[in-house]
């Protein structure tokens, strides 16, 4: 990847700051940022026109049901399979990777289920797959929402909206939430009135609702960005086996690392699972190395690179990672009716 198509400071900076506060008005992030609201709204427009930045809307880590399903294709297949599972609603992830499995998706499913709906009756019957597996997780310790981490701790700080607690008691979401949560799905930025026409209600309700989502952790937004133009320009997926009584403290601290884009534990024979973004191969080897030293009892089962990315939580992405189209993720679909 040469240099000048890496995005500039600003771009960047701009990215950050939606990834901490992905729905932050141009004037909050004009004064933290120091340039003109007016310009930030020209930027992020063309970032998102030329396909290299959105924002989605998510369900939160803790809220997240699914699971990892891996593909064997037959030799030259590994596209035509791989864009097949890129049109499913729940299959949120797509990606193709080195390895006995050449195809890897994440299921995205309201509950343990409906992800056994999807496992079952969801899946392509393409004869160009010969064997699949799949990893059921019930909730991730990290990774949904991720940063660049350009912007300092004090612009951190200011930008970061503070939502106030959470209620006492959750509720499943329901008819309405689920509504307004796929309404988000191909612009995580639509505004209050944009969303209330859509839904028949009014702006402030749109509003409260979802302040209340976003206040109990039912969501998540995220700003994505064309990753090999933010300097991250390959991915890898490992399977960890991990000690069961060190299982969420080892998952935490991963889920933390900058380069952590989903961490899981999982129902498998290796139970934690990890995608990591990476600035190149020899990442990956640091990263290795790191897991060796800081993490004792951890045992690195498979490492595969990532080879090409096809979809990215509901975008359909070119070889450099560029946003082509979108189907937005649907943890509700029936997979019956595909």
């Amino acid at each position: 990847m040469e240099t000048d198509r890496l995005l500039d400071e600003t771009d960047l900076a701009l990215v950050d700051a939606l990834q901490v506060s992905p729905r932050a008005s141009w004037t909050k992030l004009g004064e933290v940022l120091g340039v003109a609201p007016v310009t930030l709204a020209r930027r992020w427009q063309r970032l998102v026109d030329t396909g290299a930045a959105w924002i989605s809307v998510a369900g939160s880590d803790a809220r997240s049901r699914g699971a990892i399903v891996e593909f064997v294709c037959a030799p030259g297949t590994e596209m035509t399979v791989a864009a097949e599972l890129a049109e499913l609603p729940y299959a949120s992830t797509v990606g193709i990777t080195t390895g006995d499995y050449h195809v890897y998706a994440n299921i995205v499913a309201s509950t343990l289920a409906a992800t056994t709906e999807i496992l079952l009756h969801g899946l392509p019957l393409s004869p160009h797959v010969l064997r699949t597996r799949s990893h059921v997780f019930g909730s991730l310790f990290g990774g949904m929402v991720w940063r660049l981490g350009v912007m300092n701790r004090s612009q951190t700080q200011q930008i970061r909206e503070v939502l106030g607690p959470p209620q006492r008691e959750a509720h499943p979401l329901g008819v309405l939430d689920r509504a307004l949560f796929l309404a988000l799905g191909r612009d995580g930025r639509r505004t209050y009135t944009d969303l209330a026409a859509a839904l028949g209600t009014t702006p402030k309700a749109v509003q409260r609702r979802l302040n209340r989502l976003e206040r109990n952790g039912d969501i998540a937004f995220r700003c994505d960005v064309a990753r090999a133009l933010a300097g991250w320009h390959t991915m890898a997926l490992l399977w960890l086996t991990v000690p069961d009584a060190e299982l969420r403290t080892v998952g935490n601290r991963i889920a933390g690392w900058a380069e952590t884009r989903m961490c899981a534990a999982v129902a498998s024979p290796t139970n934690l699972a990890v995608i990591l973004n990476l600035r190149s191969f020899e990442h990956l080897e640091e990263i290795l190395v790191r897991i060796a030293t800081g993490l004792p009892g951890v045992t690195v089962t498979e490492r595969r690179l990532v080879l090409r990315q096809v979809k990215i939580y509901g975008r359909l992405v070119d070889e450099d990672g560029r946003s082509t189209g979108v189907v937005p993720p649907d943890p509700w679909a029936d997979p019956q009716r595909r």
